[in-house]
């Protein structure tokens, strides 16, 4: 039981992972984001800003994927190790095993033949 105290525990997802979770089916399917209006006063300013507004999205996303991509190398790294002493008590406890049937097996033999 003491062994199970000293294995990591999972870690909350990051607020911004949980957020894109909820959020990604919606930014896969929107038609993309509109344009605000700027200071210039011609077509090519609604451009520009419509390409300034894309990017900071673009920026967003890609700091949230970041945090996500993080967060699921600690979590992979934090499986691999538990199961790693899982494989290592399992290894240890069928050695044990191995050397209590052998050494019973002992017992039994010289049972019988006190027996005899």
């Amino acid at each position: 039981m003491e062994a199970e105290k000293s294995l990591p525990q999972a870690k909350p997802l990051p607020p911004t992972f949980k957020k894109l979770i909820e959020e990604l089916p919606g930014l896969i399917n929107q038609e993309g984001p509109v344009a605000k209006r700027s200071d210039a006063t011609g077509p090519d300013g609604d451009v520009v800003a419509f390409g300034d507004t894309s990017i900071r999205e673009i920026e967003k996303l890609m700091e949230e994927l970041r945090v996500a991509r993080d967060y699921l190398r600690t979590e992979g790294e934090r499986v691999r190790s538990i199961n790693a002493r899982y494989a290592h008590l399992t290894q240890t406890a069928s050695a044990s095993v191995k050397i209590i049937a052998e050494s019973m097996g002992k017992w039994r033999v010289t049972e019988m033949e006190a027996a005899k």
